[in-house]
């Protein structure tokens, strides 16, 4: 009698075992549905031209990667280009911030560089930055500095 029970009550067990790791594996995989994005808050900012920004691209603060560019688009209608980025949630920024397209150091790959504002008020989640500054090429930085007696 008791070694039928003995089976049945290690089957049980095992059971038990393998629904308890299918459900973590479920929770697991819940929580990738997230994505990298749950912990981020979403802007978006109106730029005439991306040129050198690509999706994926880094999104600075003062030289710390704070976010990701998520996508770039182009609308037809008013021919802006809309980049869709993510920032930190823990990161509030004013309602006069800019942002600016821009490399870090010479060799590295353009990043979407974030101009804080001084304004006590913050934008809102989804909000759009219109105050956007296409990145300036080499030969228009030249130009700034020779003619623009050495300011950059």
């Amino acid at each position: 009698m008791w070694a039928i029970f003995k089976g049945r009550g290690g089957a049980f067990v095992a059971s038990g075992c393998v629904l308890l790791a299918a459900g973590g594996f479920v929770a697991y995989g819940l929580g990738l549905l997230a994505g990298p994005d749950r912990h981020m808050t979403r802007y978006h900012a109106v730029f005439s031209s991306t040129n050198g920004l690509d999706d994926g691209a880094d999104v600075d603060l003062g030289g710390v990667t704070v976010g990701r560019v998520r996508s770039i688009t182009l609308n037809p209608e008013t021919a802006v280009v809309d980049v869709l980025f993510a920032v930190q949630d823990d990161l509030k920024l004013p309602v006069d911030t800019a942002v600016a397209i821009a490399a870090p150091t010479i060799g590295g790959d353009n990043a979407l560089q974030i101009l804080p504002g001084k304004s006590t008020k913050t934008l809102t989640a989804g909000a759009t930055i219109l105050d956007a500054r296409p990145l300036l090429s080499l030969e228009q930085q030249i130009s700034n500095y020779i003619f623009g007696a050495g300011k950059l």
